[in-house]
């Protein structure tokens, strides 16, 4: 039996233990290295590693730590419930006798499951390495698009997701209402550190080929919308797609953000009914 648990600090053993052996297994996988850890190999430092603002979970499989990972918030205790506000998933490994059982989608979850009940705020981040297609894999399968490079690290791209359950399923919804809420046509705009052209064409290249396996995240109200996705819905227009896969939460109607777009009352209507399971997909 796979079980996933938020650690508590008090527990630091069990954490150091994990630790050590993803160390070991995939020295080249974290930002330290097993030498590096063993100098500082004490309780202070196993217990401030698993205390706020690092939240730690395990995975346990059949009663026996199997997987490990943490979040990382803000210094500020509050910094989880600002809107636009980003948690970071780091230390994840699973042992390589569980890897393709679940545990790691265990621990993403349990990971998730936190953020979705604390701060629904919050936006979960994190970055893997380009050419580690099994974690790029389980990471979109939990809802994770790709948003960029990771200007920190040349050979790593940066994921992200909403905090809201996964187990939510996406709806279809058509492509020219979903691209009504963008922010900005990544056809146009580029971010600084992505080149956008030749992303969308690798984007383009790996939909056409397996679909949008990530859904857009559209959260709205009756005043505005906002979307997570700029990047799918261009190469949805691009690819003269009728629907999208869209996962729609409610937002706030306090705190506008910029880059929220107006809503449209027969847009309404519709995502109304999309949220309660009633929607047609074409109108």
């Amino acid at each position: 039996m796979i079980a996933a648990r938020q650690l508590d600090p008090d527990e630091w053993p069990l954490w150091r233990e994990l630790r050590l052996r993803a160390l070991e297994d995939s020295p080249g996988a974290f930002g330290s290295t097993l030498a590096e850890i063993r100098e500082r190999d004490t309780e202070a430092h196993w217990r401030e590693g698993v205390s706020w603002p690092r939240v730690p979970f395990v995975v346990e499989a059949d009663g026996q730590p199997a997987a490990m990972g943490r979040l990382l918030f803000g210094d500020d205790p509050v910094y989880g419930d600002v809107p636009g506000a980003r948690a970071e998933l780091i230390s994840v490994w699973v042992a390589p006798e569980l890897r393709g059982h679940g545990a790691g989608r265990a621990l993403i979850a349990a990971a998730v499951e936190h953020l979705a009940s604390r701060h629904p705020q919050t936006r979960l981040l994190l970055a893997v390495v380009e050419t580690n297609l099994p974690a790029r894999r389980l990471y979109e399968s939990c809802g994770f698009g790709t948003g960029g490079r990771n200007p920190e690290d040349a050979a790593e791209l940066l994921m992200e997701r909403r905090a809201a359950p996964m187990e939510q399923e996406p709806v279809e919804l058509p492509t020219d209402l979903v691209a009504r809420y963008r922010a900005v046509d990544r056809e146009l705009v580029g971010t600084p550190t992505l080149d956008t052209p030749a992303h969308l064409d690798r984007l383009e290249a790996e939909i056409a080929r397996e679909g949008m396996r990530t859904p857009i995240d559209l959260a709205f109200n009756q005043e505005f919308a906002t979307l997570d996705g700029n990047h799918r819905i261009a190469v949805a227009l691009r690819l003269g797609l009728s629907t999208v896969p869209v996962h729609l939460t409610r937002r706030m109607r306090e705190l506008r953000p910029a880059h929220a777009q107006d809503m449209r009352p027969d847009d309404l209507t519709l995502l109304d009914a999309a949220l309660r399971g009633e929607a047609p997909v074409n109108r």
